[in-house]
């Protein structure tokens, strides 16, 4: 992808995202990118920009999906995801990305509550937004959200991680007295030991 590209698509989506009602959104984005980035240091921009905008119809209330519109959370997550992408593939109207790097995007996206097994970087990328939920997002949901909400939004978190990603969550506990609470609660195991690039 041409950088200037990248660094337009960029700006863009951040702008978007920085007029969030969510306060948390646009931390999040960033730090999404950066568990990317630390998760997979050789992600290219397309992976980027997917971290960048995977929660993009968050930041856009008058185009969000709303969960009390779906029977169950998970088909909440997913229409969240599709509208991400389908909001996403507007922006990139007329912008100077080859076909493929576009259904690239779009398919990052679209895929990044659950991943896709056959497709690694949408596991990274889900495993990047988990991680980022657990360090910057936490803190927020569960001054929204009763005791038993916070407590099921952070089982489904830990249970959406990889396990090659999971001693991460271990190393954010260690340094968040809050989130080690938490997961103690959740009685989650946390393994203490190095955790590998994917």
């Amino acid at each position: 992808m041409n950088i200037r590209v990248y660094k337009e698509l960029s700006e863009t989506i951040l702008n978007i995202i920085s007029h969030s009602p969510v306060p948390e959104d646009f931390p999040h984005a960033l730090n999404t990118r950066e568990w990317v980035r630390r998760l997979f240091p050789a992600a290219d921009e397309i992976l980027q920009l997917a971290a960048l905008a995977h929660d993009l119809e968050r930041a856009l209330p008058e185009k969000k999906v709303k969960k009390e519109n779906y029977s169950d959370y998970e088909s909440f997550k997913q229409a969240h995801a599709q509208n991400s992408a389908r909001l996403l593939e507007e922006i990139l109207t007329g912008r100077r990305l080859s076909r493929q790097e576009k259904n690239r995007l779009l398919f990052l996206v679209e895929n990044h509550e659950f991943g896709h097994i056959r497709y690694p970087e949408t596991i990274i990328l889900r495993d990047a937004d988990a991680l980022s939920f657990f360090e910057i997002n936490l803190h927020y949901f569960a001054a929204r959200h009763q005791e038993d909400e916070t407590l099921e939004r952070v089982s489904w978190g830990y249970r959406r991680l990889s396990e090659r990603s999971k001693p991460y969550l271990a190393q954010l506990a260690d340094q968040q007295q809050p989130l080690q609470i938490w997961l103690n609660k959740l009685r989650v195991p946390l393994l203490k030991i190095y955790a590998p690039h994917f």
